[in-house]
């Protein structure tokens, strides 16, 4: 059977047991409810996560298990995300906590993380411990975004520290699971180091395109970072240029909530390079995944997962 044909299979099983999970939770909190815990979204997780389980021989079920612990406990931490932003928007639809109210959505994650624990624990010995492990490194990378909130003193390594948590946390979580499923020899540091490598990058490029992509495309507010006074890695490196860090700082201190700010921020991100730049880093993540993934045991599948990965690196949306 083709690659691709096969992994549209495996992952239209792990859509159906997303909503099937949610079907069995509907009876005792409405269909409405149940439908934020674990509505699919763009399923770049469990994507991930099937391409990489087949690259490294994993069993199909069990690598299906993963993909949806994995966009179980993604959709927990969006669910607890939207709360602390005080998001109206999410894929497109309001979120939880403007339809009903923030105890509600926060009650909601939380169950969407047991359910996605639910799916992992028969999977290996440390499957469970780790992916409570990593729970714990997300809310980290979490709180740590929140204490440097306003600040413009954050450096590029602060920086990277919280991306590596908040989002590179549960792909590296996903690579350690599958090495250790795997039925072919590997080197095993490989997968969780390439999974830190591949949550990163896509949080670049999802900072990238808080600036550049409207609310119709990405599905949320547009400049919501810079709205909610949050420093991402355009506007890092703008301030360690010592050419742009004088009008960063000023727009910075003039700049509101409102569209206009976030348009004249973003005019000078990309005049002055820094969207460029950012572009710039999440192609060397690519580059050295690329690397890693050309060792995987499962040659057609790897070709198909470096596919993948360029496909991340280049989408807009």
């Amino acid at each position: 059977m083709p690659a691709l044909l096969a992994l549209d299979e495996s992952l239209q099983r792990v859509r159906c047991g997303l909503e099937s999970r949610a079907r069995r939770i509907s009876g005792r909190v409405g269909e409405e409810l149940a439908a934020h815990v674990g509505r699919p979204g763009k399923m770049l997780r469990p994507r991930f996560c099937l391409l990489l389980a087949a690259a490294l021989d994993v069993e199909p079920e069990k690598a299906e298990a993963a993909a949806r612990g994995m966009e179980l406990v993604h959709n927990a931490s969006l669910l607890h995300d939207d709360c602390v932003d005080q998001a109206r928007l999410r894929r497109g639809r309001p979120t939880a906590n403007e339809v009903f109210n923030v105890n509600v959505a926060l009650l909601l994650g939380d169950m969407a993380f047991a359910q996605g624990l639910e799916e992992v624990v028969d999977l290996s010995p440390l499957s469970a411990r780790r992916l409570i492990a990593t729970a714990r490194e997300m809310a980290m990378g979490e709180l740590q975004e929140e204490f440097l909130k306003g600040s413009v003193n954050v450096t590029l390594d602060a920086y990277l520290g919280i991306i590596s948590r908040k989002t590179g946390a549960l792909f590296e979580w996903c690579g350690a699971t599958l090495s250790e499923l795997s039925r072919r020899p590997h080197e095993a540091a490989d997968p969780p180091r390439l999974g830190s490598a591949a949550g990163m990058l896509l949080q670049i490029v999802d900072d990238v395109h808080d600036y550049t992509l409207d609310a119709a495309v990405s599905g949320k507010e547009p400049g919501k970072d810079l709205c909610e006074r949050r420093l991402t890695l355009p506007a890092i490196l703008a301030l360690n240029d010592p050419a742009a860090r004088p009008r960063f700082v000023r727009l910075w201190q003039e700049g509101g909530q409102d569209l206009g700010s976030v348009r004249r921020m973003t005019r000078f991100l990309e005049e002055s390079g820094h969207l460029e730049a950012a572009r710039c880093r999440a192609r060397e993540l690519a580059r050295s995944i690329r690397g890693w993934a050309e060792a995987l045991p499962v040659r057609d599948y790897g070709r198909e997962f470096v596919g993948f990965i360029d496909a991340m690196e280049r989408r807009e949306f």
